[in-house]
């Protein structure tokens, strides 16, 4: 018989568990064209509790054996006719299923040119002929240890111990070659914490990881999933009913590979886990005597014929994350199909911002900003709208957020800092020499290395001294990494522009570093304005923000002024500027260049 496959008996070995348990899992593979050297090695390991084996002493399908079967280990000959060991050995390591097999060498030979030959082909070890019992043993044991300890290597994340995005795909693949994986079977539940890079920022790494281990602790508690703490051997399966499947994907996300099969109360179960997880998070992880604080986006897919794929499962469950109703009641949405529908748009917003500028389908317009004691137009927001032959007119609210996400907010965001630059420069030339613009800065923008020679080229061309260039930033922006910020606004002042403080008061910002800053402005966010309902009542929040900016030095701007009890209320307090309807929507160039021309007849006459 040229291939045999044997289970024998355990002879009763005394080893401790585990080695035990890898021992008698193992499938030992020998190719040897005499078949009586197979039967003494089978016999030697026997005796030391290797229970699984497959013989092949015809060489020339040894190739298709060694597919079919997938051992653990292979004891190789060299020399053999027809098909030498050398050939097989190079054969194994360009199969890519096959290249990483633990592969021993058998040879009579001390030739060292046949050794030197059989290590470049991608021998792992060598035992020499006769093979001694207990040199076989052991070398056999090594090679099992250290095969054991390259797959846990290979599929387990090593700082939170978890399964890794290999592992569930190679038992994803497992299970779909044994038919226990069907449609709407089992379902991944993407876990991604948000804004984990502020606290790697803060901290640095090595505490971020101390957040990530914590969080996996409180993932495997909400579960109560202690066995999952390994991913399955190559000799163990699955079956479904089993716990749900904990893994770390990378990153700031991790997943859960649950069975969904018993739909109703595998629902309700997961709603149960999900929720625990969620409410654990309350509690702060304690981060260098600091309470840090964390949340989780969750979303689901279903496993079926569209997602046979981890990279399919997470695109779908990360789309129906980014659609979860927080009202809802429930921590978790499943993808349905015509979330596509969202998801192609964004796709079609993406292809369409990179031919934006060149198709002159973007435009600004301006809204005017007022000085409140006289109603002099003082300048301008300049605000980025689109007009898409395909899409047709979007809001910012809706493409700034891709452009950001596609790094395409920085030729964006050039663009619009040019342009305002150009009319702001015109307006100063020819109708208001007084004029100032004011233009908005993504995170993005802040951050690169080159957005002061940037800001100072767009003044340049456009010929604006930078006195009348004003940048309006959000306090999450400078807050995100506190101390560039700082360095990053003082140089841009130094040159004369000025910093605004955009949506002041919604954000998270310290006022302890807030006199750090180098801010020339603050704009209270128009939900503030918005409460002004009456003179007598007016709005302490506005009135404490305007004595705060007054303490330090700076202009304050009232943003979404509408009505003439608002105007009436900010004309009480000192140094303030508005923006509003009751002046003006945002105009685009011509109109809003009209309105100027009228505001200084007016207040001439």
């Amino acid at each position: 018989m040229n291939a045999v496959i044997t289970d024998a008996t355990d002879q009763g070995f005394e080893l401790d568990d585990e080695m035990l348990g890898l021992m008698r899992s193992a499938k030992i593979m020998m190719v040897d064209d005499e078949p009586i050297n197979m039967r003494v090695l089978q016999l030697h390991l026997n005796v030391e509790g290797y229970e699984r084996f497959v013989s092949v002493s015809d060489s020339t399908i040894a190739m298709s054996v060694l597919r079919a079967e997938k051992p653990n280990v292979l004891l190789l000959d060299l020399n053999m006719p027809e098909v030498s060991g050398l050939e097989i050995l190079e054969q194994i390591r360009a199969d890519e299923e096959l290249k990483r097999l633990p592969v021993i060498v058998l040879t009579s030979s001390n030739s060292e040119d046949i050794k030197f030959k059989a290590l470049q082909c991608g021998a792992n070890d060598f035992l020499p002929k006769p093979v001694h019992a207990s040199e076989l043993a052991l070398r056999m044991r090594n090679t099992l240890v250290a095969r054991s300890y390259e797959q846990r290597i290979m599929h387990v994340d090593t700082l939170t111990d978890l399964p890794n995005r290999l592992s569930l795909a190679d038992y994803m693949e497992r299970n779909l070659a044994n038919k226990t994986l069907g449609a709407d079977s089992h379902a991944l539940v993407l876990i991604n914490i948000h804004r984990f890079k502020t606290i790697n920022d803060s901290y640095g790494s090595a505490r971020g990881d101390d957040v990530l281990w914590a969080f996996s602790q409180r993932l495997r508690l909400a579960f109560a999933n202690d066995d999952m703490k390994r991913p399955q051997s190559e000799s163990e399966e699955r079956c479904s009913g089993d716990p749900a499947l904990l893994v770390r994907l990378g990153g700031d996300r991790f997943g859960v590979f649950v069975d969904m099969l018993n739909t109703i109360s595998a629902m309700s179960l997961l709603q149960e886990q999900l929720t625990q997880l969620v409410k654990s998070l309350e509690q702060p992880f304690a981060i260098e005597s600091s309470d840090v604080y964390i949340n989780v986006g969750i979303g689901a897919s279903y496993f079926d014929k569209s997602t046979v794929t981890i990279e399919a499962l997470i695109n779908h469950a990360e789309t129906a994350m980014k659609n979860h109703d927080q009202n809802s009641g429930s921590p978790c949405t499943f993808f349905t199909a015509d979330m596509t529908d969202g998801a192609r748009r964004l796709l079609d917003i993406e292809n369409g911002l990179r031919t934006a500028i060149e198709d002159n389908a973007l435009y600004l317009t301006y809204q005017p900003k007022v000085d409140v004691q006289s109603g002099l137009i003082t300048g301008a927001e300049a605000l980025l709208r689109w007009r898409d032959a395909k899409l047709g007119e979007l809001s910012p609210v809706e493409f700034i957020p891709v452009a950001e996400a596609t790094n395409m907010i920085m030729p964006i965001g050039q663009w619009v800092l040019e342009q305002a630059c150009h009319k702001a420069a015109d307006l100063r030339r020819t109708v208001a020499p007084h004029f100032k613009i004011a233009v908005n800065v993504s995170i993005a923008q802040l951050a690169e290395d080159r957005f002061t020679d940037l800001v100072l080229a767009a003044l340049e061309s456009s010929g604006l001294p930078s006195r009348a260039l004003t940048l309006e930033l959000t306090e999450n922006m400078i807050m995100d990494d506190v101390e560039a910020s700082i360095a990053k606004l003082a140089s841009l002042r130094e040159l004369g522009i000025s910093i605004s403080i955009d949506d002041f008061g919604t954000g998270y910002s310290s006022l302890s570093y807030l006199h750090r800053f180098s801010v020339d402005q603050l704009k209270i966010d128009r939900s503030f304005i918005m409460q002004i309902e009456s003179l007598e009542a007016g709005s302490p929040i506005v009135k404490a923000v305007v004595m705060l900016a007054n303490d330090l030095g700076l202009t304050v701007v009232a943003e979404g002024v509408e009505t003439e009890i608002q105007l009436a209320y900010i004309r009480t307090l000192p140094r303030m500027e508005y923006q509003g309807y009751y002046m003006s929507k945002p105009l685009v160039a011509a109109q809003f260049e009209k309105l100027v021309v009228e505001n200084m007849q007016q207040l001439a006459a």
